[in-house]
């Protein structure tokens, strides 16, 4: 055999011993899902505030058990993730991740992160984009913020923004999947 076929077949060997290079059905892998929270998506929807401030609340279709309760009044509105009967409130911690006077989802697109092995997803944590002014400056800054779904105890556990603020708040989720 010529040093570079044995060079070849210790590759070949390597991948086949470690797994690289193929595909098994037991392979776990880190993926990212997308559910809407657009009005037409949601289960249920009810505007319940004040004529020019008319709030609401929906209930909409999450991954992995979860459903998303996205509410908003006060020119407001975040998400809480509920899982079976339990809704954890992030109102709270959400307004000051979002940096700003009236925190507000900015679109309709949640980002699920999670595991997905044998064909089953199960989700770990949610990313989605806020909106928030600025009184100094008079403008509108967005970031991503950050939820680890942990049934009741689930919790914002950060915000990016910014240039890399889509790979940093995948490293956050991602590093909040262990804690």
């Amino acid at each position: 055999m010529k040093p570079v076929d044995r060079v070849i077949a210790g590759w070949i060997s390597l991948f086949l011993v470690t797994g690289f290079g193929s595909a098994h059905a037991g392979d776990e892998r880190i993926v990212s899902k997308y559910t809407s929270t657009a009005r037409a998506k949601s289960l249920s929807f009810k505007e319940d505030g004040m004529e020019g401030d008319p709030g609401f609340h929906g209930l909409f279709p999450g991954l992995g058990g979860y459903q998303l309760e996205f509410l908003g009044g006060d020119e407001r509105s975040w998400i809480n993730p509920k899982f079976g009967k339990h809704t954890v409130d992030l109102y709270h911690d959400t307004m000051i991740a979002g940096g700003g006077t009236f925190p507000h989802k900015a679109n309709d697109v949640v980002e699920w992160r999670g595991v997905e092995k044998d064909g089953h997803f199960a989700p770990y944590a949610i990313i989605y984009r806020i909106a928030a002014g600025n009184d100094e400056t008079h403008k509108i800054h967005t970031r991503l913020i950050i939820i680890k779904l942990d049934r009741e105890r689930s919790a914002v556990v950060g915000h990016t923004e910014g240039a890399n603020e889509d790979a940093e708040a995948k490293r956050i989720a991602d590093g909040a999947r262990g804690r």
